[in-house]
């Protein structure tokens, strides 16, 4: 087996170069990716996935009396804090500056164009919503792609915005959470409770047998996977999204989301026109002031969460703590990243093929953590501490590096990444690699 081969990621006018065409049948070839963008693609994969399966076992919502006389007790509890430190919110933070920075990549492989951009952009989102929907309404509740092709539509109002205005938007949008909890908390005015209260009134309707007036008709995350009928599990799915949708207004992530795709803009554009990738010493930089600023942010945010602090304006402490110490974590992690694949690009290289195949390997993510932890699957969902779930992360993760590697030795595109392109271009699009003249698939480096 051929080890991935990263090109230079330092950006000179040659390796950088960008795909001036956009055929639907042709990927961008391995000479005019930025390996430095699928590598981050692939690591932020791995620990959304580590983030995730806390809820996708299970795991979050085990009883703390329960989880204290577990076996790996005490371990898990330590695991647990490191995972809310270094972890939790940064990853599908970088993941959501990725997305900006493949925003401003493919406007620049369009020469700018608006006239050809645009419509372009927006059958990619209208795609990217078909996809996101499926997997919001029929598998799990926890999509994200739905949120980023809904705002992913509104990223062609910015893209004249000068670098300024950019960072400018972008720092109002990571504070607006924290107004607009303090607008509600003052005119108390909870919106989104409104969407909890009508999906647990929708999952008591479709399960009564599981809900009662007792416990005003309160969703059970236990029960809900504990559902055995694959019918009645699609049909309890159908209105999860509104419990999504109160979480997503609650914590006002729509605004921090879009704040991060407009730093990714921004951060594109450095990649593509001032080749920051090959400026070590600002790299560094960035990380120690990323680490130096988020690490302690990190640490107070955790003693706010682990310490159970409710009512009065302790939510807000919380609010105000996500906006200053996740985003700071992310750009270092994105800077350190950077920092390995320049100087030892092969230390990193298995993560490409992941990240190449970013959107498929996420799906897959949910659909086999639901056969594994569901009672529509094997059923051990609520039975595992956090470090069995984690072994269990890791397992999945490394089927899907040999599954990625060998995948895109013989196709273009992952396979959601296929239908995905289809639906963009509307045309049926060639998936397997050219044969040689044996009728074997050409195998090329990833």
């Amino acid at each position: 087996m051929q080890t991935p081969v990263i090109t230079n990621t330092k950006p000179s006018g040659d390796n950088i170069r960008l795909f001036t065409t956009d055929h639907p049948d042709i990927p961008v070839p391995a000479m005019d990716r930025i390996q430095f963008l699928d590598i981050l693609r692939g690591i932020a994969i791995l620990f959304i996935l580590v983030a995730n399966i806390r809820i996708l076992s299970g795991e979050y919502f085990i009883p703390e009396g329960q989880k204290a006389v577990m076996k790996t007790a005490s371990l898990d509890y330590i695991l647990e804090i490191l995972a809310f430190i270094f972890v939790n919110g940064k990853f599908y933070s970088v993941f959501s500056i990725l997305f900006g920075i493949g925003f401003a990549v493919q406007y620049q492989r369009m020469n700018k164009d608006d006239k050809v951009f645009v419509p372009f952009f927006r059958k990619r989102m209208l795609g990217l919503l078909i996809i996101g929907s499926v997997h919001l309404f029929l598998v799990w509740l926890g999509d994200i792609l739905t949120l980023y092709a809904l705002l992913g539509f509104t990223l062609v109002w910015f893209r004249h915005f000068s670098d300024k205005r950019l960072l400018i938007w972008s720092g109002v949008l990571l504070l607006m959470p924290v107004v607009h909890w303090l607008a509600m908390y003052l005119t108390d005015t909870f919106y989104p409770w409104y969407f909890f209260r009508l999906h647990n009134e929708l999952f008591a309707a479709a399960i009564p047998e599981m809900t009662s007036e007792q416990n005003n008709l309160r969703f059970n995350p236990a029960d809900y996977m504990a559902i055995s009928s694959v019918k009645q599990l699609l049909e309890v799915n159908l209105f999860m999204p509104l419990r999504r949708l109160g979480g997503l207004l609650m914590e006002g992530r729509i605004f921090k989301v879009l704040a991060l795709f407009l730093l990714g803009i921004w951060a594109g554009r450095q990649i593509l026109e001032r080749n920051i990738l090959s400026n070590t010493a600002l790299l560094k930089k960035v990380l120690l002031i990323g680490l130096l600023w988020g690490v302690p942010m990190n640490l107070l945010r955790t003693w706010v969460d682990f310490s159970d602090l409710d009512g009065g304006l302790w939510p807000l402490a919380e609010y105000a703590l996500n906006a200053l110490a996740l985003t700071p974590m992310a750009i270092a992690y994105c800077a350190a990243a950077a920092i390995v694949v320049t100087r030892r690009p092969r230390w990193l290289a298995w993560f490409a093929p992941v990240g190449r195949t970013a959107l498929s390997n996420y799906l897959f993510q949910s659909l086999i953590c639901i056969f594994i932890f569901y009672g529509v699957g094997l059923g051990y969902g609520g039975t595992l501490g956090y470090s069995g779930i984690l072994l269990v992360a890791l397992a999945l993760f490394s089927w899907q590096i040999i599954f990625s590697i060998f995948w895109l030795r013989y196709f273009r595109f992952g396979p959601v990444e296929w239908i995905w392109r289809q639906l963009t271009y509307g045309k049926l699009i060639k998936l397997r690699k050219p044969l040689t003249k044996k009728g074997h698939a050409r195998i090329l480096n990833v």
